[in-house]
């Protein structure tokens, strides 16, 4: 976690995500979608460390029986929910301290595809590996819905030019905002801090 030492002015905050399996990458940004300022870098899970079965529930489940495998997504559901509750609980709190309120969350999503019931899913290994990026998305969503914090899904293929084109800019210039907004921060700022920094820019823009 890295939080620059200025005090921005009060206001409202928006938070990007970028899920992977068993964790997420989060930017929360303030200001204004022109003069953001990013207020915090935080890497979140979404279960309990070391614990692969949790990380990978659809394949971990793949050869059991329907109602064992219901029974044990369940149970990670519940655990994951609660992670992500917990993590936004915490950012809430940080946020307040800096007189900001979280008015929105940017949540990355791959292709966006209806899922089936799980007996499908766990029929085909692309529908797992589907289900898994989808269920750990659900698991922010559901805290954010608990906090009663809007939710814009944002495909990852999109985020960059949707924010270029909401803000006026060239790729290029985004690019270049990026570029400055990570340099203070320092490592790691890779495809998940930017992504994630470019969906937060969405709800920042309205």
């Amino acid at each position: 976690m890295t939080v620059p030492s200025k005090a921005p002015k009060a206001g409202c905050a928006a938070l990007g995500v970028r899920a992977h399996s068993g964790w997420a990458a989060v930017i929360i940004l303030a200001g204004s979608a022109q003069e953001p300022e990013i207020i915090d870098r935080r890497r979140i899970e979404l279960r309990k460390p070391g614990d692969e079965n949790a990380r990978f529930p659809f394949h971990h489940v793949e050869s059991w029986k329907l109602d064992r495998a219901m029974a044990f997504i369940q149970s990670c559901t519940k655990s994951s929910n609660g992670y992500a509750l917990t993590a936004l609980s915490d950012i809430a709190a940080h946020l307040k301290k800096r007189s900001l309120v979280l008015s929105g969350c940017g949540l990355l999503t791959a292709s966006g595809r209806t899922l089936p019931d799980l007996a499908n899913i766990l029929a085909s290994h692309s529908l797992i590996h589907a289900a898994e990026g989808e269920f750990f998305r659900d698991a922010i969503a559901d805290a954010c819905a608990r906090k009663k914090i809007a939710v814009s899904r944002v495909k990852e293929r999109e985020a960059l030019t949707w924010a270029a084109a909401r803000l006026g800019l060239t790729d290029v210039r985004l690019k270049l905002k990026m570029d400055a907004l990570g340099k203070p921060l320092g490592p790691p700022w890779t495809a998940d801090q930017k992504l994630a920094t470019a969906a937060a820019l969405l709800v920042l823009a309205g």
